[in-house]
């Protein structure tokens, strides 16, 4: 998930016209440097290639709000002029008119168009966002089958929070600094931002998701930005000669350009890469008198988007949200259609929500409980969508049943969690059983088919178990690491010695299902620390179970799609929505998925060899029962196979085993079909 989030920029802060931290002068380059950072991540959004790492213009906001904002703090509290009024009065002058007017427009689209799980989304994201805390929210949450990044509808305001967080903290510790030791704030402010990149490099590999998301990893980029507004202080501030101003100008923007171009996911972010943006824009701001910055950052139409950015960047990501959920698998607007669509809100809120209420009058006392009562209103429709669960009696009653079916698929009790090292609730899991059982071993996705293989079971006389636990394979002893879970591989690997010996304590345990994602990890770690392919983990896993006289089922991992399938089965039943998808040229009531909408899996030929040939093994051909000529199937009318792209329902689990028969040869398994 952190490596698509990188890909969501924050928003700038300050209006056109903001003056520089100490002369107050209108500083036009500063808004040309908007519209490049903004113009790169909307680019990239849209679907244009070649721009990986558009979303470095996040820390290039980040440094220039650290330049305006700590230069204006610092301003007010020297001249003893600061009020805490005052400056909050024009924060949210600055920031929520937008905001909530954006917010208030996807709340009535939301209600028209998305199912009740994305509301219910939308309503968490946007309550967060009204009270500054989204970027606390996207780090405690990420939950197993939590929507991906980007089916995030409000991800943009992780930045906000970090901002907003660091108004309410910045202006105290300023405060503080002056009147204790003014001479000593200059020194302590570097160590400050210095202590800070450190822990961002630290946190990269430990806790990418606290790197990424947090202030503490991120006030270092605004401390940047804050050193540049108090030097501008000093009684003969340092400038560099013209003609190294004119050089290190064009060298920043190249900087930035080659940051934006070759980034690729596998580099940890932020950390000393997020150097080139944050130097890049520091040594832009030191340069106002260069050619680069008078006549090309400054040039009308950059100063204009600069100007817009704000608006730009908070109405682009819920367009581009909308265009995904309504033509998955790439079939939506083009990326140039997407550009120009998203400008068409941005100028207008620009024109008539921003700009109206920056110059409205209003007392600083005033402002602040007018914002605060709007902060409530608009708060409540937000709770309303997520202690709902997205409001699902608008809808149809087919619609309420499956949207409670997806949150019953998600709520497994037998699915263990990220840091469980021993099976869940086994009163519920494992009961005793007098006669033979079946035990079905897995992952996420071995716990949504075991509902199968427990119908089957109870029809021809076996008890059943479950053991799950995410994102941990049904292997004896080999596991992998998962980004952002740090210890996951030991915990699953104790996990799995738990598993494996209550196998063999239990000799009434006939049948071992064994049922996983097992294209996530073609290549495993042993508990040595060795790399070890996948076929040999099964091979290996296999031998031992088979050599304790357990039967072996090897269940080949069900089609993943490039779409959501609930959101597009739901989707046809929403009025509204299904007009949308047609307009995009699909078909509703359609339940097959074409083949270039499915992800290849290099696994299932691996586990087809592991398993044939060998005594008392038999391969479960999943796809084959599922699919056709015609497509995989991922629902039927009235039912839904798949609760997102990867996970079957109880009724997808059970459409994907009927007519298998446990007590089979084990040369038949294949053969079975419904």
């Amino acid at each position: 998930m952190i490596q698509e989030a990188a890909h969501n920029l924050v928003r700038p802060t300050e209006p056109a016209g903001s003056p520089t931290a100490w002369t107050g002068a209108y500083r036009p380059d500063i808004d040309g440097m908007r519209a490049i950072a903004v113009l790169a991540v909307v680019v990239f959004h849209a679907g244009f290639p070649g721009l990986l790492g558009g979303f470095i213009g996040v820390d290039v906001f980040f440094v220039i709000s650290g330049y305006l904002i700590g230069g204006q703090v610092f301003r007010e509290a020297v001249a003893q002029e600061f009020r805490f009024s005052r400056f909050y009065a024009r924060r949210v002058r600055r920031i929520l008119p937008a905001l909530y007017a954006l917010l208030a427009v996807v709340f009535g689209l939301g209600a028209l168009l998305l199912t009740p799980l994305e509301l219910r989304e939308l309503g968490k994201e946007a309550f967060a966002a009204t009270f500054g805390a989204s970027n606390l929210l996207f780090y405690t949450a990420g939950g197993y089958f939590d929507p991906a990044s980007d089916h995030l509808p409000l991800l943009m305001s992780w930045s906000l929070g970090v901002e907003e967080q660091f108004y309410i903290i910045f202006p105290i510790l300023v405060l503080l600094c002056l009147r204790i030791r003014p001479r000593l704030f200059m020194p302590i402010l570097v160590l400050g931002t210095l202590i800070s990149f450190a822990g961002s490099i630290g946190l990269r590999h430990l806790d990418p998701k606290a790197a990424f998301y947090l202030l503490p990893t991120r006030a270092w980029e605004l401390g940047l930005g804050a050193i540049l507004a108090l030097s501008e202080r000093r009684s003969s501030p340092w400038a560099p000669p013209r003609p190294v101003a004119e050089v290190a100008a064009v060298a920043a923007v190249a900087a930035l350009a080659a940051g934006m171009a070759l980034y690729r996911p596998t580099i940890a972010f932020p950390g000393c890469y997020a150097l080139i943006p944050t130097l890049a824009a520091a040594i832009l701001i030191a340069t106002p008198g260069s050619l680069f910055n008078r006549k090309v950052l400054s040039w009308a139409p950059f100063v204009f988007i600069g100007k817009i950015s704000y608006s730009w960047y908070l109405w682009h990501w819920p367009l581009f949200f909308l265009n995904r959920v309504l033509a998955p698998g790439g079939k939506g607007l083009p990326p140039l259609a997407l550009l120009i669509l998203s400008l068409v809100p941005a100028v207008a809120s620009w024109r008539w929500v921003e700009q109206p209420f920056r110059r409205r009058i209003l007392g600083d006392r005033a402002v602040l409980v007018r914002y605060g009562v709007a902060a409530t209103l608009i708060a409540l429709p937000a709770l309303l969508f997520f202690m709902t669960d997205g409001w699902p009696s608008r809808f149809s009653p087919a619609v309420r049943q499956m949207s409670r079916t997806v949150s019953e698929a998600k709520a497994d009790p037998c699915l263990a969690p990220y840091g469980a090292v021993a099976p869940s609730n086994p009163a519920t899991c494992l009961p005793a059983s007098a006669g033979p059982r079946v035990l079905v071993l897995g992952d996420s996705h071995g716990s949504a088919i075991a509902p199968g293989f427990k119908a089957l079971a109870a029809r021809e006389g076996y008890g059943f178990g479950q053991i799950t636990k995410s994102s941990c394979p049904p292997l004896w002893g080999f596991a992998r690491e998962v980004p952002g879970r740090l210890g996951h591989l030991a915990q699953c690997q104790a996990f799995q010695r738990e598993a494996f010996a209550y196998v063999e304590r239990h000799p009434e345990i006939q049948v071992v299902v064994l049922a996983g994602y097992w294209s996530s990890g073609m290549v495993l770690t042993d508990g040595q620390g060795a790399d070890v392919p996948l076929d040999v983990a099964l091979s290996d896993t296999i031998g031992r179970l088979t050599a304790a006289k357990r039967r072996v089922i090897v269940v080949d991992d069900v089609p993943t799609f490039r779409f959501d399938p609930y959101g597009r089965v739901v989707g046809d039943m929403i009025p509204a929505r299904a007009a949308a998808q047609r307009w995009f040229a699909r078909t509703p009531g359609v339940f097959a998925a074409r083949h270039d909408e499915i992800f290849d899996d290099p696994a299932a030929s691996i586990l087809r060899s592991a398993a044939n040939g060998r005594p008392g093994v038999a391969f479960f051909d999943t796809k084959s029962r599922l699919c056709a000529s015609e497509g995989c199937r991922y629902g039927a009318p009235g039912k839904l196979y798949y609760f997102d792209f990867q996970h079957l329902t109880t009724a997808g689990a059970k459409a994907a085993t009927e007519g298998f028969t446990l007590r089979a040869p084990a040369a038949s398994a294949t053969a079975a079909k419904p």
